[in-house]
């Protein structure tokens, strides 16, 4: 706790000294004394200093709990910019990950490059082959709501991984199954006809992802990406992973590494998941491949708990309208302050974005709360099969 109060009182700082800096300028009580020696007059003559362009902190930009309050506010009111504060007051320190989105969107992006052929262990199926089996358990046991959209992206998987093959083969990206409904039928479909076969454009395959996921404010975007190796098309993957973190609202990247051959792959696809805050599952074995998969599907039951708990509070709502009226008045406050300063306009046009994002953000939750609240019972039956399903699994 101590770390994070200090961590707060920095940013607090911070934000102070922007405030200050940015804020009207006070005459000074001393004339300016003359440049070069010269009498008054020829100061006078002398044109003065353009003053600098103000510039926003970057906690103004930030969001990190996707709750449409900017971090700079948050701070302001002695509050954790990493946590939905209304989703945790509603539903205790279990829902600290907990976000009232409209979409939780799952992107799989699937290795079949040529070294997916490989098996892990040296026997039984190959990678690729378990790594379908994998991805089929995992979309089967996805809570079967509107709420949740899954979809598949590939890659590697035309021409071979020969020199003369490569242009080609890296070009080989390809969405297979758009971002849809809970269908373990159709996402099998799309696997089937799957061989490993060509070069891993890891890079590509990850900015190709940012155009099969909406950008929408209030929508979380979530991609699974499966690879055993090294970026093999020229491409910088972590770079193209900090961009969709920051282009495309909500991005998390979570990898899993299965048979991954050496420190450097393994550092790339590990660097790959910490740039958009995602987790780095590494599985050299078929059961800690399937390990990894089990957990990200209790991660994601996670979050449809937490959702279902925040959309069951009455409070919440009257939370978030407070939360969000305080915001936009902060927001409007600071607008107020820039219009007076010279050369403040971009700094006006970043808050305004700033206040409509807030804006959005409640105006999505309302949506969400009037389209969902009512079926609540419909959606707690669901839970609770998931509940009764893991009460009944054999122990391993």
């Amino acid at each position: 706790m101590q770390i994070l109060s200090d961590k707060r009182y920095a940013l607090r700082t911070l934000a102070l000294a922007f405030i200050t800096a940015c804020g009207p300028k006070q005459p000074s009580a001393e004339p300016t004394p003359p440049a070069n020696g010269g009498d008054g007059a020829a100061a006078q003559q002398t044109p003065a200093a353009e003053e600098p362009a103000p510039q926003l902190v970057d906690s103004w930009y930030n969001d990190q709990d996707a709750d449409g309050v900017p971090e700079f506010v948050e701070l302001e009111q002695h509050s954790d910019p990493n946590i939905d504060q209304c989703i945790v007051e509603a539903c205790g320190e279990e829902a600290r990950s907990g976000r009232l989105v409209s979409k939780v969107n799952t992107l799989i992006i699937l290795d079949v490059s040529g070294s997916m052929a490989g098996k892990a262990g040296g026997k039984g199926k190959s990678k690729l082959e378990q790594a379908k089996l994998a991805v089929h358990r995992y979309v089967e046991t996805l809570p079967p709501v509107e709420l949740m959209q899954v979809g598949l992206l590939a890659y590697g998987h035309k021409g071979d991984n020969t020199p003369a093959s490569k242009a080609a083969s890296c070009q080989a990206i390809e969405v297979l199954r758009p971002l849809g409904p809970v269908d373990v039928k159709a996402m099998d479909a799309a696997m089937k006809p799957l061989k490993p076969s060509g070069w891993s454009p890891i890079a590509g395959a990850l900015e190709a992802s940012a155009g099969a996921m909406p950008e929408e404010v209030g929508v979380m975007n979530h991609v699974i990406l499966v690879a055993d190796g090294l970026e093999g098309c020229d491409g910088d993957a972590v770079a193209i992973a900090r961009q969709l973190r920051a282009t495309n609202h909500l991005t998390v990247v979570d990898v899993v590494g299965f048979g991954v051959g050496t420190k450097e792959d393994t550092e790339l696809l590990r660097n790959i998941a910490a740039a958009t805050g995602g987790i780095y599952h590494e599985a050299a074995t078929v059961a800690e491949f399937d390990q990894a998969f089990n957990t990200l599907n209790l991660s994601l039951w996670r979050t449809f708990d937490a959702w279902l708990c925040a959309l069951s509070s009455d409070p919440l709502q009257a939370c978030y309208a407070k939360r969000a009226e305080e915001a936009i008045a902060r927001t409007e406050q600071e607008i107020e302050a820039m219009t007076k300063r010279a050369r403040g306009e971009e700094v006006v046009a970043s808050l305004k974005k700033i206040k409509a994002r807030t804006e959005q953000m409640r105006d999505g939750r309302l949506r969400v709360i009037t389209e969902y609240k009512p079926r609540i019972e419909e959606l707690r039956v669901t839970a609770k099969r998931r509940a009764t399903a893991e009460k009944s699994k054999p122990k391993q």
